[in-house]
């Protein structure tokens, strides 16, 4: 959404996003750990499989929900349908595996900027030589309480429970640790928050606008890249940290699967709702706000979606010419901090305004370039459908009930390629004319 709009409001975007190919050690304290579990070696040893076709199947699902909620590749264009892992480049990505080098030369920059100390396991960040390291938080150091599981390792070379790995080497816990490179530390793999860094910087500079991220990011993750670029730079790097909230599930913790609530997207298709709803979810909430989420109220976002879509089908297909007066205030609540709420306010104010129906839909049709709700898609009455549409949709529903999702998801392509869109809402099968 905020790659939408600032194009929209007329700004040249380079946007970075990479692809953590590399396995992470899960978090076990305030810090972070840096000797927690690797869940990517982990699971590649239980498939049997490498970690890089892990990254790569999970890189896969992304491009597919991200294609399915209208989220823009990088480089600004829409996701084609055949992008995968392996051609994911050239629209914008970066893979972390691929910027190996790039992190070893950033760990020795800031090693020669007398950041750095070395240890038997690691290449750590001394956090102390950072006067404002804590300035996210306005917490200090020794304000701090770490509590680490007994199953992680303790590396008792370590000066303070907050520095951090830059490279971690292949000795220990992690001597056979599967993906590894040369470094002049020794064979090894990068730190937690290294790749960001050096992702960031090789493609953006040493001077960038906006970095984005949850505020669980906060504390650790973002606090330690400044550090880096601190220690890399001699500067801060980033202008603007912009960080979302979470959503929240029914008890009011954060949404995930462990706690429960949480849903894949296809696991959202599958019970009836279109990913669109997902995204109207998303328009209509302030993305700095906790937000509890719920099917309930993903119904009510589907609701409001489907009403939104039958007002702006009923003013018809002729297009007019944009009314300034309501895009100079669609772009005032874009640069009100994305107040998307005031912009569903705005076109509801827009629907029912006297200004020709025409005019009313061009405009609408030019908000939908940031909203990208589809909103020049078509409802289709399943009586209007021709017969040949009509039974292929019966069969789909036959084989939807008869959990036959392969041969469901083959006759909704099929559908699709006869020109129509399959929605499936708790009422049944609703078609969208393309």
């Amino acid at each position: 959404m905020l790659h939408r709009a600032l194009l929209y409001l007329g700004y040249d975007v380079k946007r970075v996003m990479n692809i953590t190919d590399v396995g992470h050690m899960s978090s076990t304290d305030d810090f972070g750990s840096d000797f927690g579990e690797d869940k990517m070696d982990k699971q590649a040893i239980q498939e049997g499989i490498q970690p890089i076709d892990i990254a790569n199947k999970y890189t896969d699902t992304v491009l597919d929900d991200f294609r399915s909620l209208n989220i823009l590749a990088p480089n600004g264009s829409e996701i084609p349908k055949d992008l995968t892992h392996e051609n994911i480049q050239e629209y914008g990505w970066s893979r972390a595996t691929e910027y190996i080098q790039q992190i070893i030369d950033i760990v020795k920059k800031i090693e020669a900027n007398g950041y750095t100390y070395e240890t038997k396991q690691a290449v750590y960040f001394d956090v102390t030589k950072i006067p404002e390291y804590t300035i996210f938080t306005g917490q200090q150091l020794s304000e701090k309480e770490i509590g680490v599981r007994e199953e992680v390792e303790v590396d008792d070379e370590k000066k303070n429970p907050a520095d951090f790995v830059l490279w971690m080497k292949r000795v220990g816990k992690y001597k056979d640790h599967i993906m590894n490179w040369p470094s002049p530390w020794g064979d090894g793999f990068p730190g937690w928050h290294i790749e960001c860094t050096a992702m960031g910087t090789s493609i953006l500079g040493e001077h960038f606008d906006i970095h984005t991220g949850g505020i669980d990011h906060i504390p650790v993750h973002h606090t330690n890249e400044r550090a880096q670029n601190i220690g890399t730079f001699g500067h801060p790097v980033v202008k603007y940290w912009i960080h979302n909230e979470w959503l929240l599930n029914k008890d009011e913790d954060k949404l995930s699967k462990s706690k429960g609530g949480a849903y894949t997207l296809p696991e959202i298709i599958l019970l009836g709702f279109d990913p669109l709803d997902v995204r109207y979810f998303f328009v209509s909430i302030n993305y700095k706000t906790k937000v509890k989420f719920s099917l309930e109220a993903l119904e009510g976002a589907k609701n409001s979606r489907l009403s939104l879509l039958r007002r702006v089908q009923e003013l018809g297909k002729k297009q007019g010419t944009v009314i300034p007066e309501y895009v100079e205030r669609f772009k005032h609540e874009l640069e009100n901090n994305l107040n998307m709420s005031g912009v569903l306010a705005l076109i509801n104010e827009l629907l029912k305004s006297n200004n020709p129906k025409e005019n009313i839909l061009s405009t609408i049709y030019d908000f939908d370039k940031v909203l990208r709700l589809n909103l020049n898609s078509e409802i289709v009455k399943e009586e209007n459908v021709d017969s040949e549409i009509e039974g292929i949709l019966k069969q789909r529903e036959e084989a939807r009930l008869n959990k036959n999702f392969l041969e469901s998801d083959r006759l909704r392509d099929l559908i699709l390629s006869k020109g129509y869109k399959v929605l499936d809402t708790p009422n049944g099968q609703t078609l969208e004319k393309i």
